[in-house]
């Protein structure tokens, strides 16, 4: 009866979805939703890895509606594929998480909660697994409405019920754009196929095919949350539950880069002029460098920290549109094709890196909020003492967003900017951008601190303030994915040929594995190249760290405690105390406009 194992996985979810609604209590909802979410992942892993090995499509009919001249087929290549592990992953980590973050939930009901997630994954394993526009979007509006529900969880908050309303508004009209192209199309050709509709869309004229390629992108780039198109995202994470936020984040937003590459990279690339080309990779380069740019120094003043890692996202996808951009931009120029390949290759690993360490930061967001009951980070602190584990795996997510070494943020980061610069020298509003972009990592840094060290150091405001522990299950997933950033960052190449065959590229042209796991990239296009040794550098920090206590021991100095000094006032400390609002005030002064 089945052919696959994606359409078993499907059927899981959608089981599961109803299976997991049944139950009264939270904590048996949950692991019966986790179990279901966990089956599905490994079926999906099974089809996934089996693409990817052998490089070809997975083609398994399911049904025919002969009155669409459309079919529902699993029809999974190798770029589905790579987006199939990464949502299905995410999304059972979330899962085993929201057990214990959504097991003292005393105003609702299981269903509200467990039913829409497994319809919501169920809709993100359809998105990436067929091949036909009418399908894809009955499955996108899965999604999309399943990641609704979610995100009005809380439906008598007056503010989540404006942050829901608002996030169904932008995403519903920007998804019509979809529709509109597909039955435009569909028109030409009969067909909802999407090689039947890319050959009629290469042969309408300029207008139409820049116009149907403009409704693609608003409703891609708004589904990524790019910068202004992704308004939504700042709303709705802090209206969400924080398992939910992990996989909008980690997984549902990555879709929307999923489709600027499906439409622009595979479908259209050979159906679009050198000039089409590298107006569109310079349109969605410069979309991807402001989000990136605004994204940052707008973090850098939220005081919520679900609202700033939201921003965070904003930026973090606005450097895989920035290296897409790239890309597309130079993808028919034979010469620099190397550079838009290396490109390419950054913008996959940045969005394993960021699926990864986004889900972990917004899994440790709502670890502190379950802690504290609060999200706001002048009124939280010093909880490494009462989450010791997650706190050690907050600062690896922190460090990894940062884009520091040795991280698997650092990684991507190092080869979407060497690609950025190596495209500077063929075009130079490239080069501009990168300069933007590292700047905007700069501003990263900055708000990925203020979260860690209000968080996890500070003195709490208040003498009542009573942390809890966390649960098992929410602490797991934590754990695990920094184990993750850090085996990514420590061993990159692993990953980069993962993402190298989602790609089917070349990869050995693009780069060279060195004697220790090094990774150096090859002089593209000009004599430029880059060279990463994390494993070298990281122990160079061991050696001098150590060399370093050993001379600190050798001095035997003697360690003093006394009070701080006031300039001759008496204040009590927490008077005078460092809070999380008084960070960068002077720089969030200057770019308090950016984003009103």
């Amino acid at each position: 009866m089945f052919q696959s194992n994606v359409e078993i996985a499907f059927l899981a979810l959608v089981v599961g979805a109803i299976i997991a609604g049944i139950p009264r209590s939270w904590r048996t909802a949950g692991w019966l939703a986790a179990i279901f979410v966990g089956a599905a992942a490994v079926l999906c892993w099974l089809d996934a890895v089996d693409v990817l090995a052998g490089g070809k499509t997975l083609h398994s009919l399911v049904l025919n509606i002969p009155f669409f001249a459309a079919s529902l087929a699993v029809d999974l290549d190798p770029l589905g594929a790579g987006f199939l592990i990464l949502m299905i992953t995410v999304t059972f980590l979330a899962a085993i998480y929201s057990i214990g973050y959504m097991s003292e939930e005393k105003t609702e009901k299981p269903f509200r909660f467990y039913t829409p997630l497994l319809l919501f994954a169920a809709g993100m394993v359809g998105v990436v697994s067929v091949q036909d526009w009418l399908m894809f979007f009955v499955f996108w509006e899965l999604m999309t409405l399943a990641s609704y529900l979610l995100v009005v969880f809380k439906k008598e908050d007056p503010i989540v019920q404006r942050a829901s309303l608002k996030y169904f508004i932008m995403t519903h009209v920007a998804s019509v754009g979809l529709l509109v192209a597909a039955i435009v199309l569909w028109h030409k050709t009969g067909s909802f196929s999407f090689g039947d509709q890319a050959a009629a869309l290469k042969n309408s004229t300029l207008l139409l095919r820049n116009t149907l390629l403009a409704l693609y992108f608003l409703a891609f780039a708004t589904k990524a949350g790019i910068f202004p198109l992704g308004d939504w995202l700042p709303d709705a994470h802090p209206a969400a539950p924080s398992g939910v936020s992990a996989i909008l984040s980690g997984a549902m937003i990555k879709l929307g880069a999923y489709g600027i590459l499906r439409v622009f990279w595979q479908l259209m690339s050979d159906g679009l002029t050198r000039t089409e080309l590298l107006t569109w990779g310079v349109i969605i380069a410069a979309f991807g460098t402001v989000s990136a740019f605004v994204g940052g120094v707008t973090a850098m003043r939220e005081n919520d920290f679900k609202r700033q890692l939201a921003f965070s996202s904003i930026g973090q996808t606005g450097y895989i549109f920035l290296a897409l951009g790239i890309g597309i931009a130079l993808l028919k120029s034979h010469r620099f094709e190397p550079i838009a390949l290396l490109a390419m290759l950054g913008a996959g690993f940045h969005m394993l890196n960021d699926a990864v360490y986004k889900s972990l930061l917004f899994m440790n967001a709502g670890s502190v909020l379950y802690s504290t009951g609060t999200s706001d980070l002048r009124k939280v602190g010093g909880l490494f003492a009462v989450m010791p584990g997650v706190a050690i795996a907050a600062f690896v997510g922190v460090l990894s967003l940062s884009g520091l070494p040795p991280t698997n943020g650092f990684a991507s980061k190092w080869v979407i900017y060497q690609s950025a610069v190596s495209a500077g020298l063929v075009f130079s509003p490239f080069l501009v951008m990168a300069v933007i972009a590292f700047f905007a990592s700069l501003s990263t840094f900055a708000y990925s601190l203020k979260f860690f060290y209000g968080s996890a150091f500070l003195e709490p405001p208040s003498e009542e303030y009573e942390p809890r522990r966390l649960p098992l299950t929410m602490s797991f997933s934590q754990v695990l994915l920094a184990v993750i950033c850090i085996a990514i960052g420590l061993v990159p190449v692993l990953a980069v040929d993962s993402v190298a065959s989602v790609f089917q590229m070349p990869r050995h042209a693009l780069y060279r594995v060195g004697a220790f796991g090094e990774l150096a990239t090859n002089p593209v296009a000009h004599p430029l190249s880059a060279v990463w040794n994390p494993v070298g550098l990281a122990l160079a920090l061991i050696v001098c760290f150590a060399l370093a206590e050993w001379v600190r021991g050798l001095g035997k100095a003697k360690v003093r405690a006394v009070p701080n000094w006031h300039c001759g006032e008496e204040h009590p400390e927490k008077e005078v105390r460092f809070r999380a609002q008084d960070f960068y005030a002077p720089f969030n002064e200057i770019f308090a406009k950016v984003y009103p």
